[in-house]
């Protein structure tokens, strides 16, 4: 019974802050032999999830389950945390900082990943504090910047380990043994942004035998500072009046006789464990490596650096294959397609072959979302830009075409189109070559003002452009381009108007009619498409599966007919998750049936856990 034996003082405080909501979770349980202290400051990508209650609860509940203060068992504390996180992650993204401290009351070993710390104070000083797994303290670190600029700068919140990931890996400190007075703190982001790491110390340095007195003092000092914006904060104080102390000296020499025999037994199977020794420590460091080497692929790709990227994917590839870590090897396989096909495409796209690289990006796009979606903005930019190039000198075509008509009114709106959508993609180029073609129809404009041009001539030429137009509006609407059709039978309209030709304009009137339905179609199909998913999503949250599958389906075929393969490809994947939950929905009630159907058994368990519950 070391608790009876020990005294432990426990207090906190958590506040949201500027927040509608606190994303903060503190709790702790204290048994007999063991106490686990947790806190989580949660990461959102939506709004309203808990990714920092379901940390800490899955951390206590795993805790009581089999309560222990070994390295690996508390490794497995977090892991289980991080799994029931990433089961979430394909809708809500459950993301979050953790620190957690566990003692059997003589001794303390800390797990953390992210940016919430602890501190353990000892003699009225700092004797053993957490360091943030972000971009930020590599820096400080690496002496770039200094540990008082920290809490200021804009890499701090860029976290290469936290709850939620794949490939997570939290630190574990070794075993600090505790003695009377040591004051133990955990705190989130929201306090150490506010509050300077030396005005915590001070805090706790002249603090008494109360952790609320210290903790209050935390809060005032960060709200007298009276910031802008205060994000949620959380504190919590363990002060450690009295550590237990064994007294049973028959207890010491029963330790010390296993103690001799687990040296004897250690020599006679010495040989095995170093073999297995080494062979862990090999695949521990290859794994280390390959995890290395995917969070610098992914730091890569964040940056937009493809060629680096796919050097340390093929590094990161070689190692999970020596693990024969089947799940990772095909993660980093579609990482590698769509790395090394964004690379074959900005081959294209960099020499300015951009109808050669379209096809290229539009193709990655199928691959991404099995890529955890990486890289997605980048080729969507580069297919932006491709679309306005194109946009830009259909309208220098057009225009040139109506120049060469000598309609020249017509030919400057598309000019100053071309101009303009041009500056507005930073497609410098077409931006010089529109302005010099606005030069030269201003020039035509005031030459046609002052002579004349054979009418006859002009007649037949803008005739043959007509005809021209209209051919090209009829290709581009044969294959689906509309709004490239409807440009070219307006501009084959100009043309007839402006030559006074009425002779098929009526024609020239449907076929626009025609191609703005098809575009009208096409957005309603689009917002229809994107409702259904929508409402399926709402229904799945709800737990309506059978609804959320209907809807899910519509908006499949809507866009399997709009040929939006991205989209249709996540409504495939959707429907697969709520066909799982369906099929766990019915197993449930089947469960529950078969359950209800016998006699009740009378079961007993008994668990005795003490724990704090967070302000909301």
């Amino acid at each position: 019974m070391r608790k009876q034996n020990s005294k432990f003082n426990t207090n906190f405080i958590s506040e949201e802050g500027s927040s509608l909501k606190n994303s903060d979770f503190f709790a702790y349980a204290e048994l007999d032999n063991f106490a686990c202290y947790v806190l989580a400051d949660g990461i959102e990508d939506v709004a309203d999830t808990e990714s920092a209650k379901e940390a800490v609860e899955s951390i206590i509940a795993k805790f009581g389950e089999k309560p222990s203060i070994s390295k690996g068992k508390i490794h497995g504390y977090l892991n289980h945390a991080n799994e029931v996180l990433l089961k979430a992650e394909k809708y809500m993204k459950l993301k979050a900082s953790i620190v957690v401290a566990i003692t059997d009351y003589e001794s303390v070993r800390f797990a953390y990943a992210g940016n919430a710390r602890a501190k353990l104070y000892r003699n009225n000083k700092s004797f053993y504090k957490t360091t943030d797994t972000s971009l930020s303290s590599e820096m400080v670190s690496k002496e770039m910047i200094s540990e008082d600029a920290l809490s200021r700068h804009e890499q701090r919140s860029n976290l290469y380990a936290f709850l939620g990931q794949k490939g997570f890996s939290p630190v574990i400190s070794g075993k600090i043994k505790l003695v009377d007075t040591d004051i133990l703190i955990l705190y989130t982001k929201g306090v150490w942004e506010n509050v300077s790491e030396g005005e915590i110390d001070n805090i706790f340095a002249d603090s008494g035998k109360d952790p609320k007195d210290a903790i209050e003092k935390i809060e005032k000092v960060l709200l007298d500072k009276e910031p802008e914006y205060i994000d949620n904060y959380t504190i919590a104080g363990i002060y450690i009046d009295k550590v237990f102390v064994e007294s049973d000296t028959k207890k010491k020499k029963r330790r010390k006789l296993i103690l001799i025999i687990s040296i004897v037994s250690v020599v006679v199977i010495l040989a095995a464990v170093i073999a297995l020794y080494f062979y862990n420590r090999y695949r521990k460091e290859l794994r280390e490596d390959m995890n290395t080497h995917y969070e610098k692929m992914l730091k890569f790709i964040e940056m937009e650096n493809y060629t680096k990227a796919d050097t340390e994917c093929e590094e990161s590839i070689k190692k999970a294959e020596s693990l024969r870590d089947k799940e990772m090897k095909d993660l980093l396989y579609h990482y590698e397609q769509v790395i090394e096909g964004i690379l074959e495409a900005d081959e294209k796209y960099d020499a300015k072959s951009y109808k050669e690289a379209k096809p290229l990006y539009e193709f990655i796009l199928s691959e991404i979302p099995y890529a955890d979606n990486a890289g997605l903005s980048y080729v969507r930019k580069r297919l932006d830009f491709i679309a306005g190039y194109e946009s830009v000198n259909l309208s220098l075509d057009n225009g040139d075409i109506l120049f060469d008509s000598e309609i020249y009114d017509k030919a400057r709106e598309r000019y100053v189109d071309a101009k303009t959508e041009a500056r507005d993609i930073g497609y410098e180029e077409g931006k010089l070559k529109a302005e010099a073609k606005l030069l030269a129809v201003d020039q035509a404009i005031e030459k046609e003002n002052e002579g004349k041009q054979a009418e006859a001539d002009k007649q037949s030429k803008n005739l043959q452009s007509a005809n021209d137009m209209l051919s090209a509006g009829d290709e581009a609407l044969s294959k689906g381009d509309f709004l490239s059709a409807r440009a070219n039978y307006n501009t084959a309209k100009d043309i007839l108007e402006k030559s006074g030709e009425s002779a098929g304009l009526e024609e020239l009137e449907k076929k626009i009619s025609t191609a703005d339905e098809k575009i009208s179609l096409s957005e309603e199909e689009k917002t229809s498409a994107t409702s259904y998913a929508i409402t399926a999503d709402e229904a799945f949250l709800k737990g309506d599966f059978e609804t959320a599958r209907d809807n899910y389906e519509y908006a499949r075929r809507l866009y399997v007919k709009l040929n939006d393969e991205i989209n249709t490809i996540e409504m495939d994947k959707k429907l697969s998750d709520v066909q799982k939950r369906i099929d766990e929905k019915e197993k449930e009630e089947l469960k529950a049936a078969q359950t209800a159907a016998q006699p009740p058994q009378q079961q007993t368990s008994e668990a005795e856990t003490s724990a704090s519950i967070n302000a909301e």
